[in-house]
């Protein structure tokens, strides 16, 4: 009995301490809260909050804001690579394009990409009437002696066509075109030198095309400038309009069109 009444007074001074039960953890992240943005949107962003508890029971709340300076760097950033897209579509790619596709003159070998001497050889310039007069007379000779199948000497006279009139587009892409149709008569068989000679002349005449008289490069351009200004703007890139249609697309057109029908036609 003195024994029990013992255990009794002890249980009274101490009492047992409670089973340890695990905390509940709240989740990784809390719902997105928003505030509003300062750098020019109209909307607001989202801030996350993170909550994370250590040990037993204390928690921690780590919050993870997104930096307005950094997101207005970012958004600066990718507009001005998109306005550099832009005008390397517009004049840089076919300005490139045409360089170095384009046939070799004394005027344009020593030349320093985009330069000054060089920038003013994208432009138009007018061949001399008589070395034009005297590349014609090379074409249609050479086109006769094609004919009667003497296809070397054809070649030749093409060649002359390019040295006499470097720029006339129209005039030594014919010249191009049937310098490949020549080789392509020499040929006794796929892949020998003449073919090969054949493919070459035909792959100058196609990417000679694509160079600044190629209307891909401002189509894509245009498309471009346009996302450009949707994008500045923090608007949807909307669907053209009639308005667009007739107070850009189709002067566009008309004046590639125009340019095209004049300097030439790229050879497809």
């Amino acid at each position: 009995a003195s024994a029990m009444l013992s255990s009794a007074r002890a249980l009274a001074v101490h009492p047992a301490a409670p089973p340890l039960v695990a905390s509940s953890f709240p989740p990784a992240c809390k719902r997105f809260t928003e505030r509003p943005s300062t750098s020019g949107g109209r909307g607001v962003r989202p801030n996350v909050v993170c909550s994370a508890r250590f040990g037993f029971g204390v928690p921690e709340s780590v919050e993870v804001v997104e930096d307005d300076d950094d997101a207005l760097l970012s958004r600066r950033t990718m507009l001005a690579g998109k306005a550099l897209f832009t005008i390397g579509e517009a004049f840089v790619f076919p300005w490139a394009t045409e360089s170095a596709t384009r046939p070799g003159s004394a005027v344009t070998e020593n030349l320093v990409p985009f330069s000054t001497p060089w920038l003013k050889t994208m432009l138009f310039n007018e061949t001399d009437p008589v070395a034009k007069a005297r590349a014609k007379n090379y074409l249609l000779d050479g086109e006769a002696l094609a004919a009667s199948g003497d296809h070397l000497a054809a070649i030749a006279l093409f060649e002359k066509v390019k040295i006499n009139a470097p720029t006339e587009y129209k005039m030594c892409q014919r010249a191009g075109l049937n310098i490949a149709k020549s080789f392509k008569k020499l040929s006794s068989r796929p892949g020998d030198a003449y073919d090969k000679s054949a493919e070459t002349a035909k792959g100058e005449v196609w990417w000679w095309g694509r160079g600044t008289r190629w209307p891909g490069w401002y189509i894509v351009a245009y498309l471009s400038a346009r996302n450009l200004y949707f994008t500045a703007k923090e608007d949807d890139v909307a669907t053209f309009t009639v308005t667009e249609g007739l107070g850009f697309l189709v002067p566009i057109w008309l004046g590639l069109l125009i340019v095209l029908v004049t300097y030439g036609l790229p050879d497809y």
